[in-house]
């Protein structure tokens, strides 16, 4: 019969996965004695009441019915016991466990003090050599387990204070063992007293285990995904879109090749690009040149190639610049030009041209390449006559008189006699 119930207990542990190690540590009963219990040797306990008590503590751990159990192993006790036939056994209650656990503590308090009085010793030098404080050295010595912080610490406690007393600390930690189980199931029985137990809930099913592809493609892996495409997306989009700004930006009008001026054909005109409206942008002053300030006005189209009508100068803006021009002493231009436009003046006599920034011009007279006028921010004055260029020089005076303007110095144009005028 006690192997059976030893097959029980080691059936429903390995049903919970529970190894014997922590078993004994969460039950407070040491492994030697559970491993007694599941195989049936009740000899190896000390007593048969320990037998009892360890049964009850083990059965009500491993989630088994108790009573049960501990009939088979009195019915053993009363069989192999001639004493136990003629007595009957009586019902234990949860007050005769409570007094039963009282009276095991109380039995080990009172060894301890009886062994303390022997050796002479009072409760301040245990408390000096073993660093136990003198409260819990009274609760151990009275049987009072509300006064220790915790069962295993007190289990601790009495193990130290037994060795320091010279007493052999195993069956001291059994009997206090024997009392622990018997309260734990006295306070179970009457929790059960008053509350009534409840039907259990089934066992749920764990979850089926999901098969490597589903694991490989979860929903999180997919959402995942799908984030950082639409990121990476975004920030190509963004990219693109910064890229085509700062092209739009920096693009700039181009003037028009010399091959597009020059093979102009005699039904195309060539308008500037100067804005429609008047500039408002006062002209710089130069000495020896006047300071008025005409309006500018929208020169005409590009002469006709190879029909020679007086003086031609076609003028090709590659920078911003100030210029002011005049033909046949009439002002016909002054203000600000932009790059990428282009200006063609016609004179009988002569045109004349002043410009704050040589290098921001480029004139063709009678079809002659001339070139840039001259470098940055260099002031450039020009006469362009029937005779060829002059480039007057002009007189600073130091008074704000008006200075009458110089007369040019002519000079031979670079154009060889006889040589075709450029289509």
């Amino acid at each position: 019969m006690s192997v059976q119930i030893g097959q029980q207990l080691r059936q429903a542990r390995e049903a919970q996965h529970i190894s014997p190690a922590k078993a004994a540590r969460d039950t407070l009963i040491r492994i030697h004695y559970l491993q007694a219990l599941e195989a049936g040797d009740l000899k190896a306990i000390p007593s048969a009441a320990q037998a009892r008590g360890f049964l009850r503590a083990y059965a009500d751990y491993l989630g088994l019915d108790s009573e049960p159990l501990m009939s088979s192993l009195n019915g053993l006790a009363q069989k192999t016991d001639p004493v136990a036939e003629t007595e009957s056994v009586p019902s234990v209650t949860p007050a005769t466990q409570a007094t039963q656990s009282n009276e095991i503590l109380q039995q080990i308090g009172q060894k301890l003090k009886t062994q303390r009085s022997l050796l002479g010793l009072t409760l301040e030098d245990v408390e000096r050599h073993t660093h136990l404080r003198q409260r819990y050295l009274s609760a151990l010595e009275n049987g009072d387990l509300s006064n220790l912080p915790s069962p295993v610490q007190g289990r601790g406690m009495l193990k130290n204070y037994a060795s320091f007393l010279g007493l052999d600390p195993e069956p001291v930690l059994l009997q206090f063992a024997e009392a622990l189980q018997t309260r734990l199931a006295a306070n179970k029985a009457a929790d059960q007293a008053a509350h009534p137990t409840q039907p259990k809930e089934p066992v749920r099913p764990a979850p089926p285990i999901p098969g490597p592809l589903k694991r490989l493609f979860s929903g999180d892996l997919l959402a995942g995904t799908l984030l950082v495409v639409v990121l990476i997306s975004f920030i190509v989009w963004g990219a693109a879109r910064i890229f085509s700004v700062q092209s739009e930006n920096t693009a700039s009008p181009t003037a028009p090749s010399i091959a597009e001026v020059l093979l102009i054909t005699p039904s195309a005109t060539l308008s500037p690009t100067l804005p429609a409206t008047t500039s408002t942008v006062q002209p710089a002053v130069f000495p020896g040149f006047g300071d008025e300030s005409p309006t500018a006005e929208t020169p005409g189209a590009l002469p006709l190639p190879g029909i020679q009508q007086g003086v031609q100068v076609y003028i090709s803006v590659y920078q911003r610049a100030y210029l002011q021009v005049w033909v046949d002493g009439k002002d016909t231009f002054q203000g600000r030009v932009l790059a990428g436009s282009a200006y063609n003046f016609e004179g009988k006599e002569r045109v004349e041209l002043l410009t704050s920034n040589g290098a921001a011009l480029q004139v063709f007279y009678n079809q002659q390449d001339q070139g840039i006028l001259g470098l940055f921010g260099e002031a450039i004055y020009e006469v362009y006559t029937l005779d060829g260029v002059q480039t007057p020089t002009p007189t600073i005076t130091p008074t704000g008189t008006t200075t009458p303007r110089p007369s040019p110095t002519p000079r031979q144009t670079a154009t060889p006699a006889g040589a075709p005028a450029l289509p």
